[in-house]
């Protein structure tokens, strides 16, 4: 992987600030730059054409998407476009999944009109039904005889036997029809919550994020409620997954997030942020008690340890630094990120294995 350089490129700032995804890449202008002008160094390195999807691909990588990360050192520096290709499919394409929900929505769509069909075909038979009896009523006040009255009961009979079986007929269908339907509502849903949950943790990922982001501020200042946003990062992940492996690493992932989950219930959103690093959302909360809920994960995830699963090898304890910082009406998302971002660096640099307050957002007047 490339080291942060100072080496100025003069359409850095250029590709860093025209990325419309609102708030997925939302860390610090420098940050920015940096990761971008890595992502296009590599690419002209290896020789790959730059289109967008081959900058978002390395931009990730050099992001720290651990998923990304392990594809591509998987080819040991021997990656060709072909190969990132593949990569991007298979981890950042969202077109397999729209073409599920298009899927579904379609035999969804199909199973409906076949219910609207039956539900036709059954009015159609119970009109001429209704139609049968409105006629046997005006035979049976002209019938002279019993022989012309026992015709007539007998064709009343038939018609009655006929409307049943077709009634039958049509609760099987309908019955038929809704199981289909309610299978298809449930792939769908499932295909909904996949896409925005992180595949390897189990959290929010970051499209799920983002989303929520947004309808948390907006409530926010709906309902004049506070609201806390913290970002956590495991400390030394980097040189503890070069260390153990990939496998071990993603062990130690969701570890962590099995313990945020076990401790943020409620209305609160714990999503996968990017790499090793995690998002927590606390509606209605203001920052005292945001700081108190970051102290107890911290302690929950320093006090366990990690145990590798294939040799029962014990390789000590994981810890995280973590920023807080809480919404100030009016303030733009990203300036509230980058405010719980700057004091997650703020707790790395003052030694790890800390909670930091964010310094206050300016408020308007």
């Amino acid at each position: 992987m490339n080291k942060p350089t100072d080496k100025k490129d003069p359409n850095a700032k250029t590709v860093a600030t025209d990325i419309s995804m609102p708030f997925m890449y939302s860390e610090s202008l420098e940050k920015v730059q940096e990761i971008a002008v890595n992502a296009l160094e590599r690419i002209e390195v290896l020789g790959l054409r730059p289109v967008p999807e081959m900058y978002e691909l390395w931009y990730r990588y050099f992001q720290g998407d651990v998923e990304i990360v392990r594809a591509i050192e998987a080819f040991h520096g021997k990656i060709d476009e072909i190969a990132c290709h593949q990569i991007y499919r298979r981890y950042m394409n969202e077109a397999v999944r729209d073409e599920a929900v298009k899927k579904i929505s379609d035999q969804m769509q199909s199973a409906i009109a076949e219910l609207a069909s039956m539900v036709s075909t059954a009015k159609s038979a119970t009109t001429e039904y209704g139609e049968n009896l409105s006629d046997v009523s005006q035979q049976i006040g002209s019938a002279s005889s019993l022989e012309d009255l026992g015709a007539i009961v007998s064709a009343i009979v038939a018609d009655t036997r006929k409307m049943v079986e077709k009634n039958q007929e049509l609760e099987v269908q309908l019955g038929n029809s809704s199981q289909q339907v309610t299978e298809l509502r449930n792939n769908l849903d499932t295909v909904k919550k996949e896409a925005m949950t992180d595949g390897l943790t189990g959290l929010l990922n970051r499209k799920a994020f983002d989303q929520q982001m947004l309808d948390c501020v907006s409530e926010s200042e709906k309902t004049e409620t506070p609201m806390v946003l913290m970002l956590l990062d495991i400390d030394f992940f980097k040189k503890f997954n070069d260390t153990y492996g990939h496998q071990v690493g993603d062990q130690v992932l969701r570890l962590v997030a099995r313990t945020l989950t076990d401790n943020v219930k409620g209305r609160d959103f714990a999503a996968r942020y990017g790499g090793e690093e995690f998002a927590i959302i606390l509606p209605d909360t203001p920052v005292s008690a945001g700081l108190r809920v970051a102290e107890i994960l911290r302690k929950s995830v320093e006090s366990k340890e990690v145990i590798n699963k294939a040799s029962n090898e014990n390789m000590g304890r994981i810890t995280l630094s973590i920023g807080v910082a809480e919404y100030t009406p009016g303030e733009p998302i990203a300036d509230l990120i980058e405010r719980a971002d700057k004091a997650l660096y703020d707790a790395k640099r003052a030694g790890r294995n800390r909670v930091i307050e964010a310094a206050s957002a300016p408020r308007e007047e």
